[in-house]
């Protein structure tokens, strides 16, 4: 082996625990990064179909005008005409 390879592995035994600690963090972080992604896409997908089998319903505005007529004078006066 020589003097470079024989230096790298000392200094990773030295530093054994710092690297592993650092590695099994990164993999936790990578993880939570992907179950996270996952519960938006499932959250989103659910919200969406949510939305298709149950939509809004449209609000009635002909009602609105239905109440309101003008006189001859053009002031305001409510009826319930049709």
């Amino acid at each position: 082996m020589s003097q470079a390879k024989v230096d790298k592995q000392k200094e990773y035994k030295k530093n054994r625990k710092k690297i592993l600690a650092k590695e099994k963090r990164k993999s936790r972080v990578l993880k939570w990064i992907g179950y996270l992604c996952l519960v938006c896409i499932i959250g989103g997908v659910g919200f969406s179909f949510y939305q298709k089998f149950n939509p809004a319903p449209e609000e009635n505005t002909s009602a609105f005008y239905n109440l309101i007529a003008t006189d001859s004078y053009g002031i305001l006066q409510p009826s319930l005409s049709e």
